[in-house]
C-alpha cells in the first residue's frame, strides 16, 4: 500500500522512512515547550523544598519523588540553583539554599 507524503511523492513503507531526521516546522512564535506547565512544576518543586526544609535528594530521588522526568528535572534542578533558591553539594546532591549560605 502506498501513502503520500507531504512533499506528494508516495511512500512504500515505513522502511522507507526510518532512520531520517523528523522536522517540525512550528508557526512563527510557537514554542514546543509548554512553558505554562513548566513554570507549574518549578513551583511545585519550590515548594517542596520549602515546605520541607530538611529535604536532599539526588537526582534520580529528585526525579521519582517529584514525578518528573530525569532530563527535564537535571534542567529545572540546575536552573533552581544558579537562580539560588536550590544548592547542589559536593555529592551532587540538592537541598534548600538556607538564607546565611
Amino acid at each position: 500500500m502506498t501513502q503520500a507524503r507531504l512533499s506528494g511523492t508516495p511512500v512504500r513503507s515505513l522502511n522507507d522512512v526510518k532512520r531520517r531526521p523528523i522536522s517540525m516546522n512550528l508557526p512563527a512564535g510557537r514554542e514546543r515547550r509548554d512553558l505554562v506547565r513548566r513554570e507549574a512544576i518549578v513551583r511545585r518543586i519550590t515548594a517542596e523544598f520549602r515546605e520541607l526544609p530538611g529535604l536532599v535528594l539526588s537526582l534520580k530521588q529528585a526525579s521519582r519523588f517529584l514525578a518528573v522526568d530525569e532530563a527535564a528535572c537535571a534542567r529545572i534542578l540546575a536552573a533552581l540553583t544558579q537562580a539560588g533558591v536550590l544548592r547542589r553539594t559536593e555529592a551532587q546532591l540538592y537541598a534548600r539554599r538556607e538564607p546565611n549560605h
